[in-house]
């Protein structure tokens, strides 16, 4: 009777229908981006010197008005030079009494000069609107943006080949 019941047993397991697959899980969504904490933190994500000069701007805009667009004004000036720049403001008026501000930043490297500005108006001790821009002006004009800038140093600080040493 074992026997009858086994082969009866196989026979039907061979005609049951094939157990549906598993679902294969949903791929994982690739990992978001991590919003810079602060100006100094947005500088140090980027390679301002190599990167594509357009989407620097745009990310350092995005990035400035990400940061700053939701502050008060005395903490938005409090974060723009803690970053390290340097501001300049316009005149307060009866009915505008907080001044526009537009504040800069400059680096150098040996190949590139750097500048990045914040331009930010406040209205009732609130930022109001913010904006910032990226410049960069490289050794010739190859890297120069957003416009090829003939300056200075585009007249080259190093031989473009090397000198040679006098025989010994």
């Amino acid at each position: 009777m074992i026997r009858f019941a086994l082969g009866f047993a196989v026979v039907l397991a061979g005609c049951s229908p094939a157990p549906a697959p598993e679902p294969t899980p949903a791929p994982a969504p690739p990992a978001a981006a991590v919003a810079p904490a602060d100006l100094k933190a947005l500088e140090a994500a980027h390679d301002w010197q190599y990167g594509a000069g357009e989407k620097l701007n745009a990310d350092w805009n995005a990035g400035v008005v990400a940061l700053l667009g939701k502050m008060s004004r005395p903490d938005a000036i409090g974060a723009i030079q803690a970053a390290g720049f340097e501001c300049i403001y316009g005149e307060a008026h009866e009915t505008y009494p907080d001044p526009a501000a537009q504040c800069t930043r400059s680096f150098a490297t040996r190949d590139c000069q750097m500048d990045w500005e914040i331009f930010s108006t406040a209205d009732k001790g609130m930022v109001d609107e913010v904006d910032g821009s990226f410049r960069r002006d490289c050794v010739l004009t190859d890297r120069d943006w957003p416009d090829k800038v003939n300056s200075a140093i585009d007249d080259g600080l190093a031989p473009v080949t090397p000198p040679t040493l006098p025989p010994t």
